[in-house]
């Protein structure tokens, strides 16, 4: 009489979909992880197939075949078909090594000024917090596979609620894993996107403020006694909306005096493009005495106390200059470095500049970028109060 306890996976078939992955090893160096599933609307099953990846420690390896198949396991258990969700060809290589394939592709573009070095250092630094969450949940050897939905929530997570990052941070890191995960599916490391239809965090209004006539004022003299350099730094933000990144890589040679312009090449321009800004009548006086004893090929402000030089200034300095005059004189944190451009630029709009001269300025792309500046007013308006303007 048969033993009604046995169980063997033959016997199972004919109540699942699927045979559960199996490692199947040979004398040589091709392991293979072998699972099959029932082709839809058929009885007949397909074979799948994925290699073991190489290692010196027959151990090691084998621990490795055992999670592959323990993943594919979960995966077909919980409903999961190869013909349905598709399957991504590399899906069991290293989440590490895909890093180390997407930066050195990113250089690639760098070298061929596709991509700005600015943006390379941002994947880079997206990357190693990424490898920092992997080492802390001991993860560092994790499969592409499980680059999944509830991964990346987990990680969101982390970066919002255990490492306490704004609700603008977790959505950048949101962008960057989307533009990871299709990176991968495009290269058949997975089968589907699992960041599509994650959302946002709404992001509450940026703290910075615009810089009252009387705080105007008041940097003014601070900077004309402590730094004349930083002051005309600052103008240049301030008069020509120059963003602190571009204004680290500005050479003398970039300023024209006699016609009263700065030159932005493409290759330092945010948006990619050459530019040209007006520098107004009080800025240039300030430029005069800036430029005295420089050459062209200096940077426009240097490491050295932000005067023209040799070395290259790191644009955070630029922000930490701001912030100890901010504490000096005992400012507002919303009183931020780009409050200058933020400042100039409502300046314009309350002098009557045609918006599409402001637009150009400030080198927006689109005049609506442009408009978002308009001002608000928060009383009431005395033209209107007056205004013969009746019913």
């Amino acid at each position: 009489m048969e033993n009604p306890q046995k169980n063997t996976s033959a016997n199972r078939t004919i109540f699942l979909d699927y045979i559960p992955a199996d490692l199947k090893e040979t004398s040589g160096e091709n392991w293979r992880i072998v699972f099959s599933v029932k082709i839809p609307g058929q009885e007949k099953f397909k074979r799948f197939k994925r290699r073991v990846p190489k290692h010196s420690n027959k151990t090691v390896r084998k621990k490795i075949a055992t999670r592959m198949s323990n993943n594919i396991n979960r995966k077909l258990e919980s409903g999961w078909s190869p013909f349905f969700d598709g399957v991504g060809v590399n899906e069991f290589k290293t989440l590490q090594s895909v890093f180390e394939t997407y930066l050195k592709q990113a250089q690639r573009k760098v070298d061929d000024k596709l991509l700005r070095k600015d943006t390379f250092r941002a994947y880079a630094s997206f990357i190693s917090n990424i490898q920092q969450y992997l080492q802390e949940k001991d993860l560092k050897n994790m499969f592409v596979v499980e680059f999944n939905r509830k991964f990346v929530l987990e990680f969101l997570d982390y970066i919002y609620y255990e490492r306490k990052r704004t609700a603008r941070t977790h959505n950048n890191y949101l962008l960057f894993l989307n533009q990871l995960a299709i990176f991968m599916n495009e290269r058949n490391f997975i089968p589907s996107n699992p960041v599509t239809g994650i959302a946002k965090k709404v992001v509450s209004k940026k703290k910075r403020e615009i810089i009252p006539a009387e705080v105007k004022n008041e940097i003014f003299k601070y900077q004309a006694t402590n730094n004349t350099n930083y002051l005309c730094l600052c103008l240049t933000v301030y008069f020509c909306f120059i963003r602190r990144t571009e204004i680290s890589k500005l050479k003398v040679k970039h300023v024209n005096l006699s016609s009263n312009s700065i030159f932005i090449p493409a290759e330092i321009s945010k948006n990619k493009k050459d530019g040209v800004v007006t520098i107004p009548k009080m800025l240039k006086k300030i430029f005069i005495k800036h430029l005295e004893k420089s050459t062209e090929e200096d940077w426009l402000f240097s490491s050295d106390h932000f005067k023209p030089g040799t070395r290259k200034i790191n644009p955070k300095k630029i922000s930490s200059e701001w912030a100890k005059m901010r504490s000096e004189l005992n400012f507002k944190d919303s009183y931020q470095f780009y409050s200058l451009k933020d400042s100039g630029i409502t300046q314009l709009f309350y002098l009557n500049v045609p918006l599409i001269k402001i637009r150009d300025q400030a080198r927006h792309h689109d005049i609506k970028i442009t408009e978002t500046y308009t001002p608000r007013n928060h009383k009431a308006d005395e033209f209107l109060v007056d205004l013969d303007f009746n019913f």
